[in-house]
């Protein structure tokens, strides 16, 4: 896979992990609601990934339900740079170009492709403002309502920034060994268990 294609999808597969531009959300805002007990949800943003000392800005769509997950990463601009779906028959990632690679699970597809640990298991919780219950207990910072504002797990920092009136956080920072990723999260749509 050639290099700037390379990056531009790593930039698009942690573009979920990481936000950072200056607004928070625009768009309706959900009643409030607990992080812990939702079951599926969709989330349209904005990333910016630096791997190294290349940065790569971006849009982000997710629609995560307890057996399905998918993302699409969009350039600045609109165009579709990664498609990635994972279900029960495993994940697919197809380029904007129109190639298709498979894989058991997402990270190990981002492994394989790109050649990254990427938590990607992890960031359903983490994108929630919830420490992933798969992992060892985090260490972690909470502010004067109970909200995370930093978690260290699974050697990443999560720092949120800033969290929306719906007990959501709309703005949060990951960093790991080699990448960081901002993503500011404009729209949440959300479902807890029984509703």
């Amino acid at each position: 896979m050639p290099a700037r294609l390379r990056a531009a999808v790593l930039a698009a597969l942690l573009a979920v992990l990481l936000g950072a531009c200056a607004a928070v959300p625009h768009g309706p805002e959900l009643p409030p609601v607990d992080p812990a007990a939702l079951t599926s949800f969709e989330l349209n943003g904005r990333i910016n990934l630096k791997v190294q000392k290349e940065a790569f800005p971006g849009r982000v769509r997710w629609q995560h339900a307890p057996a399905t997950d998918e993302l699409w990463f969009y350039s600045p601009v609109g165009n579709t740079v990664a498609h990635l779906r994972q279900d029960g028959d495993g994940a697919r990632l197809t380029t904007a170009e129109g190639r298709e690679h498979r894989a058991d699970d997402l990270e190990r597809l981002a492994f394989e492709v790109l050649g990254w640990d990427l938590p990607l298991q992890a960031l359903p919780y983490w994108v929630r403002g919830v420490p992933w219950p798969q992992a060892d207990a985090p260490e972690a910072q909470r502010d004067g309502q109970g909200r995370l504002k930093r978690l260290e797990q699974g050697g990443w920092q999560v720092t949120y920034l800033a969290w929306g009136a719906s007990g959501l956080p709309v703005k949060l920072d990951l960093l790991g060994e080699r990448l960081r990723l901002r993503l500011v999260v404009d729209r949440w749509s959300a479902h807890a268990a029984g509703g």
